[in-house]
């Protein structure tokens, strides 16, 4: 299902646009991708863990496109990507009607509607997708402004998993695993 580009204004007056990845941007989300991997402590994934190659990335978004239960968004002010929303359709029978949401922002880019901007644009879409009814992610318990915007967003509290997260010092976080119906 096809996503309608829009230009959204920030809380700085800057104004992004979003829209549907395509092959084409996959070196300049690489680059945002590992960026906000160094500036992130709420992304259970570390910055030398990330180690996919251009043309890996490519069938990844090629994947995104092909799937009519998926969804990948980039926010880009020119041709900077600032930002990214993936929305993935599970493609077992059993569960196609739901999707996992992942979710990064430029450091520099945080706490100027962006986050808020990419989320309610991806729910939009699935709210129109006829096969999609449930979005859930996975969200550090610490990550209060995260657990903020989802639930400002009609997502729920389904459960949370102790010490799911173990950073390399041997800290543990809490998983809060959250859900919103798009029927």
């Amino acid at each position: 299902m096809k996503f309608q580009q829009s230009e959204v204004l920030l809380k700085n007056n800057d104004i992004v646009t979003i829209q549907t990845c395509n092959v084409e941007d996959a070196e300049e989300l690489l680059k945002t991708v590992k960026t906000y991997l160094v500036d992130s402590e709420y992304i259970p994934v570390r910055p030398e863990e990330f180690t996919i190659s251009i043309e890996k990335e490519k069938l990844r978004i090629r994947s995104f496109l092909e799937n009519d239960n998926s969804l990948l968004l980039i926010a880009k002010k020119g041709n900077e990507i600032l930002g990214n929303i993936d929305i993935t359709g599970s493609q077992k029978e059993a569960i196609k009607h739901t999707a996992v949401i992942g979710m990064g922002i430029l450091k520099e880019c945080r706490n100027r509607g962006l986050g808020t901007a990419l989320l309610r644009k991806g729910i939009e879409w699935a709210k129109q997708n006829p096969v999609l009814e449930i979005l859930w992610l996975q969200v550090y318990a610490e990550n209060t402004a995260g657990v903020t915007l989802y639930k400002n967003a009609g997502f729920e509290i389904n459960g949370i998993q102790k010490k799911f997260f173990k950073t390399k010092e041997n800290i543990y976080f809490d998983n809060v695993i959250m859900s919103l119906d798009v029927r």
